[in-house]
């Protein structure tokens, strides 16, 4: 990271801090100034270890708030502390005031990954408390997949979706991409229970392939009738464009009885996609 960047990054962090002064943890002044400070302490850090700490405290806020029930990650939303909100929220402007410029192709992925799935857990956090995500950005959106709420640089003001498929899906010939990113919802592959490293990437897109195509709310087979999530078919063109390439796709990740019973199918019966948000 450039000096600038780093400074762009504190600056953020300083900023976050000062507000957390002014309201407070519970919206008045009482308290709000210790808080303030403890946290600004915490994340205000020298030039060279900014990146570092800043994804070590997105890492703690993830082992701190996720849980894992019957193979879903799940994300305790209601229990996130101002201190932590305020830390994720500096994690989020850290990643803005560096932008991808400079890093290798998966570095870049990584951060994208990354930029996408505490976005998406601060538009919750924002919201809290809600039923789904789609009721987040009003009636005719369904959704905030489309607002314009993060400045990345080097990149401009970005949405959820610029992020998804104007950047990663434009620019990455990658299916597993939609393993990665998380929308908040129930019926989504899982909110990586760590932050997406350049280091295990590959490995990492091959375990949420794996998780989620073996798990019954991606891919299913009752009474020979397959049942599929509505992802496979929202974005079959990156599954080989067709039912038959969904199934190719779904048998390379498959394991075991699912698996056996792929290979003797024909087509995909059904699509389905439960919108719920994943809280827990």
């Amino acid at each position: 990271m450039t000096i600038s960047k780093q400074v762009q990054a504190l600056g953020a962090v300083a900023a976050l801090a000062i507000t957390l002064a002014a309201c407070g943890p519970s919206g008045d002044n009482s308290g709000g100034t210790d808080l303030a400070t403890e946290t600004a302490s915490a994340v205000v850090l020298t030039g060279k270890e900014t990146s570092e700490e800043m994804t070590a405290h997105y890492a703690d806020f993830l082992s701190k708030y996720i849980s894992t029930t019957d193979g879903i990650n799940f994300v305790a939303y209601g229990d996130v502390t101002p201190e932590d909100k305020v830390m994720l929220e500096a994690y989020i402007a850290s990643l803005e005031a560096s932008g991808p410029a400079g890093l290798s192709r998966d570095e870049e992925m990584a951060f994208w990954f990354n930029l996408y799935n505490a976005k998406t857990i601060e538009v919750i956090l924002d919201a809290y408390p809600v039923s789904s995500i789609r009721k987040i950005g009003g009636l005719i959106s369904g959704g905030p997949w489309d607002i314009k709420n993060m400045t990345v640089n080097g990149v401009g003001e970005m949405s959820l979706n610029d992020v998804e498929h104007g950047t990663l899906r434009a620019n990455w010939d990658e299916p597993r991409i939609h393993y990665a990113v998380n929308c908040a919802s129930f019926g989504c592959p899982n909110l990586k229970a760590t932050p997406w490293t350049a280091e295990t990437l590959e490995a990492d897109l091959v375990q949420a392939a794996v998780d989620y195509v073996n798990h019954p709310r991606g891919v299913r087979v009752e009474d020979g009738k397959v049942t599929a999530s509505k992802i496979f078919n929202w974005y079959k063109e990156d599954f080989g464009g067709d039912k038959d390439g969904i199934l190719a796709h779904a048998r390379q990740y498959a394991k075991g009885e699912l698996k056996t019973a792929l290979e003797a199918a024909t087509t995909i019966n059904s699509f389905e996609y439960n919108w719920d948000l994943n809280e827990g």
